[in-house]
């Protein structure tokens, strides 16, 4: 009788753990590129929208240093999945790294050159002789190699200068710098903001075919866990999709999680329209949000090549998949 008691205090004991199981959310750790900007606002909306917890998921969202330093966590494991430039994960997997793009944002690159109106720089060969402002972990100084590749510029007559991480624009305001590099998205809002007089030029009118920022997984993690991946891409497909139609509605999300930003509300709407403007390619139009087309990447990885960034051989292949994007 004590051996039927104890029996069925077992089979109860795991009825429970399999139901609390099942009804528990799964976590992920997502890692953002930098400190917060208007880009990321749909993360936030997912989450205050339930779209996430919709997918049986409980998101957790870490603010990064540099696309690079992004790269090395997700290669690490130590968070499995992120958003982070395409160019350095490119390099990244060039270099062993396990990780692979899974959704791209940003497919028209937004990386740009911006100068001073009254001192204009209006093409990359421009550049010679003048002072840039490029922070080597940004993900335009990953591509200023293959824009000066492309374009004949010679970099060793460009004198470039290393600010730390988030000094370049009071160092570009200062006219300590004839140019700097950045991406519309990001660095247009801010320096508009303070009444800057601005040139610029973008990447891809000399060229350019890079993909920019979007989310990437750690190999292992997605061959671990195809589910969960794509339940996190419907989410953040939605999510994205909502944002794009109502980016005053993603960015109150975001400020609601994070009042501290409240301050800088239309800077971040603005980030958000911006990136909304690169979302497509002519090879991806009218394709769902964040779906990538062989040819844009081949085109990415040929430019790479072409500059010495990687040697020959990458396929498109190691660099993307579509199958986590549920139509």
């Amino acid at each position: 009788m004590a051996f039927g008691l104890l029996k069925g205090a077992v089979a109860l004991t795991a009825t429970v753990v399999m139901t609390v199981s099942a009804w528990a959310d799964d976590t992920i750790r997502f890692r953002l590129d930098y400190s917060i900007y208007g880009t990321h606002a749909p993360f936030y909306l997912g989450i205050e929208q339930g779209l996430y917890k919709d997918e049986g998921i409980e998101l957790t969202i870490g603010e990064g240093s540099g696309s690079s330093n992004t790269a090395k966590l997700l290669a690490q494991g130590t968070d499995p999945i992120g958003f982070l430039d395409y160019g350095t994960m490119v390099k990244g997997i060039a270099a062993g790294m396990p990780l692979k793009g899974i959704f791209a944002v940003h497919q028209k690159s937004p990386m740009i050159i911006i100068s001073h109106a009254e001192n204009p720089v209006k093409s990359p060969k421009d550049l010679e002789g003048k002072i840039l402002g490029m922070s080597q972990s940004e993900s335009t100084a990953q591509m200023f190699p293959v824009l000066a590749a492309i374009s004949d510029t010679d970099p060793a007559k460009v004198n470039v200068i290393s600010p730390a991480v988030g000094a370049k624009t009071a160092l570009f305001l200062q006219k300590r710098a004839d140019a700097i590099t950045g991406v519309t998205y990001f660095h247009l809002p801010p320096l508009e903001a303070q009444g800057a007089e601005l040139e610029y030029f973008l990447y891809s009118d000399f060229g350019i075919n890079a993909l920019e920022g979007g989310i990437a997984a750690n190999t292992e993690w997605l061959a671990a866990n195809p589910d969960l991946a794509k339940r996190f891409i419907s989410a953040t497909s939605k999510a994205f999709e909502i944002a794009k139609a109502e980016p005053e509605k993603a960015v109150n999300a975001l400020i609601k999680q994070r009042p501290d930003l409240q301050q800088n509300r239309d800077m971040l709407i603005r980030q958000l329209e911006l990136s909304m403007e690169a979302t497509a390619t002519p090879n991806t139009e009218g394709m769902p949000l964040g779906k990538m087309a062989e040819a844009d990447v081949q085109a990415m990885l040929d430019q790479f090549v072409q500059s010495e960034q990687i040697k020959e051989g990458m396929t498109p292949a190691e660099v993307y998949s579509n199958e986590f994007i549920v139509e």
